[in-house]
Formats: C-alpha cells, structure tokens, sequence
C-alpha cells in the first residue's frame, strides 16, 4: 500500500511538473463593422456594406511552447484566417495561411521555420497600419510596400535583446530545381528600444521567377512615448511592384517602379478606455506609373473591456497623375478602382475617395 501511494505520489509530481513546462494556447480576434464610401467601383458612385477584419484581419490560432531543459523551449504557432460577414476563409483559401511556424528558443535567440510574417511587424512595428491599424482602412501605401507581408518556406533567426538592440534575418527558399534564385526572399533588420524611443529598420528583397529582383522595400520607422501621447515616424522606399499590388487585379508587374511613402502620426491616450489617432501619408510614384497620393486618417476607439472595443474611422485619399485612382479599403474590390482606367473618380487626373466606418473587435 505505501509503494502504491509512494509510486502514485512520483507520478502525480511527475505529471504536474510536464504540465507546467508545457502550454497550449488558443487566441484570435474577430473585427466587423459597417461602411461607407464615395467614388467606388465602375460606377463610381457610393456603396454602404458590412465588411470584416478591416482593423485586424479575423483570426483563430494555436500556440504553443514546451520546456526541453536547460533554457531551451520548442514553440509553435499556427494561424488561420476567415471573413466575419460571410464564413470564407482568407489568405487564399489556405488552412493556416496567417502563419503557421515551428522552432527553438533559448538565451542566444529564436529560430523558426515555415510561413512567417516579414519583419517590419518584429523589428520595425511603428508605422500605422501595425502601430495603430490606421492603415489597414486607407492603405495604399501598406499594401504597395509589401508591409506585414508573408514569406514562405522562411528560416527566421532573432537575436534576444542585447541592451535595448534586437536584430534579425529571414530567408525563403524559393525551391526550384536548377534556380536556386528564383522566387527567393531576403529580409533583414534591426531594432533599438528603450524607454519612450523606438527605431526600426528592414530591408526585403522579393525574387521573380526568373531570379531577379522583383520588389525592394526598405523601412524606417520610430516612435517617441510622451506621457499620454505617440508620435510615430516613418519612411518606406519601394522599388518594383508584383502584379496587381497597385490595383485590385488587372496591374501587371513593375520592376521599374519606385513608390515613396512619408508618414507621420499621433496616438493620443485620453482615458483608460478612450483613445484617439490622427495621422497622414504622402506616397509618391515614379519611373512606370508617376504622380502622388495623399492620405488623411482619424480614428477613435473606446474600450468596453479588456478584450472588447468600439471604433469609428475616417479615412480621405487623394491622388494627382495617376488616372484618377485612389483606393480606401484594402480588400474590397467593389469600394477601390479595378484598374487605372476603369474608374475616373472626378477627373483623369485627380482622384479622391472619402471612406466611414463603424466597427467593434473583441480579442480572445
């Protein structure tokens, strides 16, 4: 009987010992809301639709960690996007196509691999459409310059924090036999914190079939924290453009093209649940496609809880010597123009576009 309950007892520490050396856990955050926008789609007329994961893109995921000693840990994440208004999955249709990533961690860093976010949102998070979300509801400028993009088949390693310095490189293999080139990616970066200043920079470089270079993004970015208030900072520079990354779906590839982006913006924490941002991008095209597009954004939000908020945004785009097109809301084929001719927008070479919206996130 005392053996019975001695060998019980070892296994029951046992057990409660691998339990707490390992987690799973399971996130995700839904965004829904409704909208308003002028100068849309062929008609270039006004529309009012629900749309979804306009903020932050819909998601659920699993991530995990186990301690294997010594203070090395196996982590995992894998997530999986979908549409809040209608059920569909996101990302192409791909089972965890937000990103899905296996690897090591201890003192010396963290080394992952598999499908795995560019790292502007590790290194250099400071422009608004992570930093505040602003640019996730006017952005041209984030979706030309490839921001929070994917990579994949990437082998990502990250430096632990050394004084306030964190750097980091990524690599994705493009995986064709005899051109070992093509398709390939190359990302790198670094990262100082301390107190109210952060900096940011990276660099991505995206492979064409062929093995030349498709798109070149280069970021910098910071921001300064005084008391309740944000100032953000940042300056993108892009060279070449993929297919349909300057309209919706009918732009072919344009190594040649150059897109500069000036950004500055204010987030401003009024009360523990009330918060305000104000902000503005200047992006400019040359080479292939010339001329400018100015964007304007204000947005507020309030807390209901710690995992719940309200928001409304505004969001004004203008542009000059691109045909009369400008673009709203990322993902929405029907509130953008389909292509730089297809819509005049006001004239062919002056087009604005105002676009509202109401929504709510709730974060589990």
């Amino acid at each position: 009987m005392k053996i019975f309950s001695i060998t019980s007892a070892a296994f029951a520490v046992i057990a409660g010992a691998a339990q707490a050396q390992s987690s799973v856990q399971l996130y995700g955050a839904v965004d829904i809301g409704v909208d308003y926008a002028n100068h849309s789609g062929i008609q270039n007329s006004s529309v009012v639709r629900v749309d979804s994961g306009t903020l932050y893109g819909n998601r659920w995921g699993i991530r995990g960690s186990e301690d294997l000693g010594d203070g090395l840990k196996a982590i995992f994440t894998a997530e999986s996007g979908f549409a809040l208004n209608n059920g569909a999955s996101t990302q192409g249709g791909l089972l965890f196509g937000r990103q899905v990533f296996f690897g090591l961690q201890n003192r010396l860093g963290k080394l992952t691999i598999g499908r795995q976010y560019t790292l502007d949102v590790d290194l250099a998070p400071y422009h608004a459409n992570v930093a505040s979300r602003a640019n996730n509801y006017t952005g041209l400028s984030h979706w030309v310059d490839r921001l929070a993009d994917r990579v994949n088949n990437a082998v990502k390693y990250q430096t632990p924090n050394l004084n306030g310095f964190t750097f980091a490189g990524q690599y994705g293999f493009g995986g064709i036999a005899g051109n070992d080139a093509a398709f390939r990616v190359f990302n790198a970066g670094g990262n100082y914190s301390n107190g109210p200043v952060g900096l940011g920079a990276t660099y991505l470089r995206i492979n064409d079939a062929n093995g030349n270079r498709l798109t070149g993004v280069a970021v910098v970015d910071g921001q300064y924290v005084l008391g309740p208030a944000t100032v953000h900072l940042a300056y993108t520079d892009t060279r070449g453009t993929a297919a349909n990354t300057l309209c919706f779906s009918t732009c072919a590839a344009r190594p040649n093209q150059v897109v500069r982006t000036f950004e500055v913006g204010l987030d401003y924490q009024a009360t523990p649940a009330a918060r305000f941002y104000t902000g503005g991008a200047y992006t400019r095209l040359n080479q292939d496609l010339t001329g400018n597009a100015f964007q304007f954004n204000l947005s507020g939000f309030h807390a209901l809880s710690k995992r719940t908020e309200m928001y409304a945004l505004a969001g004004y785009t203008r542009t000059t010597g691109l045909g009369g097109f400008s673009r709203v809301m990322v993902g929405a084929p029907d509130l953008g123009a389909t292509a730089f001719t297809s819509n005049a927008q006001g004239t062919p070479d002056n087009g604005s576009q105002l676009g509202l919206r109401i929504g709510m996130i709730h974060k589990f």
